[in-house]
């Protein structure tokens, strides 16, 4: 019997114990925004699927690190997100998807994104900015350990749907998001 361990890019476990319960079968991850060869998604990245394609996605979700008014076209979100410029982006059901064109990483504290035009509502401290795609609409779990893509742009995964994650050693996680992952205890500990 061999026993294979899973490390994650950080070298430190992400998940307590070992109560993890993964989707049966496995997904193959197919996103465009992440169909580059040798990219490295990292384990605990929040992760949408469908049953019946047996396909997923990456959410691209961040949280926001500043309040924001209805006018706004700069928004700033915390570390770790997984958005890119041009991906189009929202807050709530109510705002207008606006594509990124800009995002400023030189401060320690945030990420600065930019929008041509604003989103059309305001955004409170710690609310989700994230792009309204598959990904998002059918998020579900977390990745299990890291995803490297391969030379097709696709890569098979494992997600996790009940579980206990080290919240400081994964992408910031908006409360919303926590509370639609209900069998998911995101940890405080270190």
């Amino acid at each position: 019997m061999f026993i294979k361990k899973d490390t994650q890019t950080t070298g430190i476990p992400i998940y307590q114990g070992k109560n993890t319960e993964v989707a049966q079968g496995g997904f193959t991850l197919n996103d465009p925004a992440f169909s580059v060869e040798n990219t490295v998604i990292p384990a605990g990245s929040l992760i949408g699927f469908d049953e019946s394609t047996r396909t997923a996605k990456v959410a691209k979700i961040a949280v926001a690190q500043a309040a924001s008014t209805a006018s706004a076209t700069t928004y700033k979100v915390l570390k770790g997100h997984k958005l890119a410029v041009g991906m189009l982006i929202k807050s709530g059901s109510a705002s207008v998807g606006q594509a990124i064109t800009a995002i400023d990483t030189t401060n320690a504290d945030y990420d600065l994104l930019t929008v041509g035009t604003t989103i059309g509502v305001s955004v409170a401290v710690g609310a989700a900015i994230f792009v309204d795609d598959e990904g998002y609409q059918n998020l579900k779990g977390l990745l299990y350990s890291d995803a490297t893509i391969k030379p097709d742009g696709t890569t098979d995964i494992a997600v996790v749907l009940r579980g206990i994650v080290y919240a400081r050693r994964i992408q910031p996680v908006p409360a919303t998001i926590k509370a639609n992952l209900p069998l998911i205890i995101f940890s405080q500990s270190f």
